[in-house]
Parts: structure tokens; sequence; C-alpha cells
């Protein structure tokens, strides 16, 4: 149930990350309606977990050495920091979201659109990095429960995204300039707290605990 909690809680998390692939979903859900948005959601999903496995299991079979487990805590903080400084400080745009028309749609060429929108930007496989090592060192998963808290994270944002696409009317109203600020600081200290456990888990095999 922790898991699945914790699966639940991060897929909250990523899905108020007010980046390009977030205003680029509600945007073209504006211009050219719900499904355009829902097979979008799809692509940016299988982006999402393309990165997941490659990473995952680019690491799984290292996560015995405790020297190994170092270097990744500290690599995992210091990415997590870099993000948590950056949505500190993120300018906010001014101008709004537009409503245009609606036109038809293209399930596989917005699949694809997701996918490689979500895919092509780096700070993504960083950020996977980090959450990754969270769950590697902090939460001390296990494979299966590792799965698990990948798959509820994953169905997670989805279904955010969905509803993003379902309301993208009434959200290019709320998004105002004071909300993205908002929303940037909170998941900015978030983000710094989770690079403080990465932290402590590195400070910890030297003999030092901040917490």
């Amino acid at each position: 149930m922790d898991v699945i909690i914790n699966g639940f809680l991060f897929g909250l998390l990523l899905c108020v990350l007010i980046g390009p692939v977030f205003f680029a979903l509600i945007q073209n859900s504006i211009e050219k309606g719900f499904w355009s948005g829902f097979f979008m959601a799809i692509g940016i999903a299988l982006s999402d977990s393309f990165y997941i496995v490659v990473t995952y299991l680019g690491i799984s079979q290292f996560v015995e050495n405790p020297k190994f487990n170092m270097w990744l805590g500290g690599v995992g903080g210091v990415i997590m920091l870099i993000f948590g400084v950056i949505y500190l400080f993120k300018p906010v745009p001014k101008k709004g979201l537009k409503q245009l028309h609606q036109e038809d749609t293209k399930w596989f060429q917005q699949i694809v659109k997701g996918f490689l929108l979500n895919g092509i930007n780096p700070f993504v496989l960083l950020f996977w990095l980090g959450i990754i090592s969270k769950v590697t060192l902090d939460f001390e998963y296990n494979n299966n429960q590792a799965i698990t808290f990948f798959v509820v994270l994953i169905a997670t944002v989805f279904l955010v995204d969905v509803l993003k696409s379902y309301f993208a009317t009434k959200l290019s109203q709320i998004v105002t300039p004071r909300f993205m600020k908002i929303m940037n600081r909170v998941v900015g200290i978030a983000l710094l707290l989770f690079s403080l456990r990465l932290f402590n888990f590195v400070l910890v095999a030297y003999g030092i605990e901040l917490f």
C-alpha cells in the first residue's frame, strides 16, 4: 500500500510541473479538441515509460555495489537540487493560452507528437534518473515494488493529463501567472527536500547523518 501511495503522490508531483509539455497538452486540446489531447497524453506516457525502463534497467544491475550507490545518491541529489533551484526561480510567461478552432484528430500523429515533445527534452531523462535514485536508495524498493511504483505513477500522470485535456478550456483560464508561480515554488521546494534525502544517504555512508 505504501508503494501505491508513493507512486500516486509522485505522479501528482509530476502533474503540476509547469513545463513545455504541460502547455503543449492544454494548447493542443484547446485547438484540436479532447481526443487530440488524449492521444498526445498517450505519447507522453509512452515516452516516460521508455525512459523509466532504460534508466532503471541500466541502474538495477549495479545496486548491490555500495560505491555505485554512493555515486547514484550524489548524482541523484545534484539533479534534484538543480531542478529544485530551476523551479524556485523559473520565470513565468505573461501570455496566456489562446482558444482557437478545432481540427480533425489524427491519433497517430498526436501520439508521436507527445512522445517526441517529451522525449527529446534531455531534462526528462535527467529527472527520471533522479526519481529512480530516490526509489532505489531512499525507498529501497525491490524490482516488483519498483514496477508497481512506476505503473501507479505513470497511470496517475496519464489520467491527470486526460483530465487536463477534458478541462482544457477552463484550465486555460485558471493557469494564470500567479498560479504558475505558486506551483513552481511548491515543486521547487519538494525537489530540494528530495535532494537533501539523497545527500543524506551519501553522508551516512561516511558516518555523517543530517536527519
